[in-house]
């Protein structure tokens, strides 16, 4: 006699996540309103690959503690990077996932709206430079993100000056040449530590953290190297990740679909620096911030006196879903923009405008 087949066990995450175009949790359909990438409570949980390593910030204070160069990078563009609170530092891969997984399907395309808790709340390059501090204004004229010329790691002056001919060069090496090397000059000190700040915290984009031959080219002229729009380099690294990719023939048809698809996977790649994300949220939804498994303190990355981030535990699922839920919460769609001086601070003028931001703003 044959056993009957077994039922094979569906997880509610892989069933199909009809978009839902509610936020405030009504039964009744907006669809005025952008659309969610997961229907409400059909959220996966999975891990996060990310690259960028904020610890390498404390490292470089530590190494140049009392120094001139330290000085010297703390009265650049990078100053607030080391004025970060170190309590909201360790990334929670779980928290950016979950902001990843709850976001709306809507332009522009440089702006992620999620809805937390039938809220919304806006992370884009505004939000951004308010709370990393970097400059987010225009490109220099003639300078193209991810179109520019390539410069030849071992052949280029600079990188010769910096790592002799070698053409393969780690941000872990770059870290050892920073805390053995005694006798290095000032300047090559401070080209190295903005190196690894840029390549290794910002716009990190390999598993194994390298120096981009372009980037250690513009740190032979500190002046034109600190008043770069640093900002805007970084989010759209990061930002082009995190929101469905670009339509290609053949390759990537439904964009949306594979965005879905990856998000369900064990794991997501993330590049640029997602702790960016994890920061704006902590401002929009202060109620998250009781839930860090550390001590309260008000000590920022320049006050740690080891060289490393607090060792505390991240944020996880349960406390996500304790604040969503929580009958008290309060979320802030769109955080107190401080805005800097420079020209085209915060704007992306190609933006697409969507009707259903409009009309959900």
């Amino acid at each position: 006699m044959r056993k009957p087949k077994s039922k094979k066990k569906v997880h509610a995450e892989d069933e199909e996540t009809p978009p839902q175009y509610e936020i405030g949790g009504s039964s009744s359909l907006d669809l005025r309103l952008p659309p969610r990438l997961f229907a409400t409570d059909r959220f996966p949980t999975r891990h996060l690959n990310i690259y960028s390593s904020p610890d390498l910030l404390p490292f470089i204070r530590n190494v140049l503690r009392d120094t001139p160069e330290l000085e010297t990078i703390r009265q650049s563009c990078f100053e607030k990077l080391f004025d970060l609170p170190a309590r909201q530092c360790p990334v929670s891969c779980k928290l950016i996932h979950a902001f990843l997984t709850r976001q709306l399907v809507c332009l522009p395309k440089n702006t992620l709206w999620s809805a937390f808790g039938g809220s919304p709340f806006r992370y884009g390059l505004e939000e951004f430079g308010t709370v990393i501090g970097l400059p987010c204004g225009s490109y220099p004229e003639r300078y193209t993100p991810n179109t520019c010329k390539a410069i030849v790691a071992g052949k280029d002056r600079v990188w010769k000056r910096l790592f002799g001919k070698k053409k393969y060069v780690t941000i872990a090496d770059l870290c050892r040449m920073l805390e053995t090397d005694k006798d290095m000059d000032g300047w090559n000190k401070i080209w190295i530590a903005l190196t690894i700040i840029v390549d290794g915290v910002l716009i990190a984009h390999k598993q194994e953290a390298r120096p981009t031959p372009r980037y250690v080219r513009m740190v032979e002229n500190l002046k034109t190297f600190f008043a770069f729009p640093w900002g805007i380099e970084s989010f759209l690294k990061t930002i082009s990740c995190m929101k469905p990719p670009k339509f290609v023939p053949k390759k990537c048809e439904d964009p949306v679909a594979t965005l879905v698809k990856k998000l369900k996977q064990r794991s997501f790649r993330l590049q640029g620096f997602p702790l960016s994300l994890q920061l704006v949220a902590f401002r929009a939804i202060p109620q998250l911030l009781d839930y860090i498994p550390a001590p309260l303190n008000n000590l920022t990355v320049m006050d740690l006196e080891d060289g490393n981030l607090p060792q505390h535990k991240s944020i996880n699922a349960i406390h996500i879903r304790r604040v969503e839920f929580d009958p008290n919460l309060v979320v802030t769609p769109i955080i107190p923009i401080e805005s800097q001086p420079q020209p085209g601070w915060g704007l992306f003028p190609d933006d697409v405008k969507d009707d259903s931001v409009i009309y959900l703003e």
